[in-house]
C-alpha cells in the first residue's frame, strides 16, 4: 500500500519516474544494482532486514548511492541512526506529497533533506551528551523497574556506583527523577535496542 501510494503521489511530477520496486530488502540490493536509481526511497521497516541495514549494504556495494528513508519512527535517535547508515534523508511516512518530492529533488542534488519537525528533534539529540553504554544499561534496568540495589547486583557495582550512574543520567537527560529519565529516553529513542 505504502509504495503504490508513493507511485502515485509522482505521476503528476515529470521530473520523477519510478524505475523499480522492492517487497524486501534483499530484493531492494539486488534490484539497486541492476537499476542504479538517482534516489532510493527506503522503507525504515522491512519484512526481512532493517531499512538501516539495507541501507548500509547498497552503500557498502554503492558508495554514491543516494537513499532517503520512510519511516513510521520519528525518534531523534531513528534519524540519528539512518543518517549514520549514510541515508541523506529521513522523512515520516505519515508526510504530504510535496514533502516527498521536496526530499527527493535535494537529495537527487547531493543535498540532505530531513523533515523540518525531525530536523529540529534530531539537532536537540545532537547538543545532548551521549549517555554512556553503562548509564543506559542502568536505564534499562530502572526501566524494568528494579532498584539500585537488584542493579547493582545484576551488573556486579557497588550501589553508591549505581547512584552515581544514576546521577548523571539525570544530570544529561535533564530529568528530575528516575521515571521522568525513562520517560525521556523512550520519547527519544535511546532505549531501543
Amino acid at each position: 500500500m505504502v509504495r503504490l501510494g508513493l507511485i502515485g503521489a509522482f505521476a503528476g511530477e515529470r521530473d520523477l519516474e519510478v524505475v523499480g520496486e522492492a517487497r524486501n530488502g534483499a530484493e531492494a540490493i539486488t534490484l539497486y544494482a541492476k537499476r542504479r536509481p538517482d534516489v532510493v526511497l527506503m522503507d525504515g521497516m522491512l519484512p526481512d532486514l532493517h531499512g538501516m541495514e539495507v541501507t548500509r549494504r547498497i552503500l557498502e556495494q554503492q558508495p554514491e548511492a543516494r537513499i532517503i528513508v520512510v519511516s513510521i519512527n520519528e525518534t531523534a535517535e531513528d534519524v540519528y541512526r539512518a543518517m549514520e547508515a549514510g541515508a541523506l534523508g529521513y522523512i515520516p511516512k505519515s508526510c504530504e506529497k510535496d514533502m516527498i518530492v521536496r526530499a527527493i529533488r535535494a537529495v537527487a542534488a547531493g543535498e540532505h533533506f530531513v523533515a523540518p519537525h525531525l530536523a529540529r528533534k534530531l539537532a536537540e539529540r545532537n547538543l545532548l551528551t551521549s549517555l554512556s553504554a553503562r548509564e543506559i544499561e542502568v536505564l534499562r534496568m530502572i526501566a524494568q523497574g528494579k532498584a539500585n540495589k537488584q542493579i547493582a547486583a545484576d551488573l556486579n557495582l557497588s550501589e553508591a556506583t549505581v547512584k552515581t550512574h544514576i546521577a548523571h543520567i539525570l544530570a544529561k537527560l535533564d530529568a528530575p527523577d528516575r521515571t521522568r529519565a525513562v520517560t525521556i529516553a523512550l520519547e527519544r529513542g535511546l532505549l531501543r535496542t
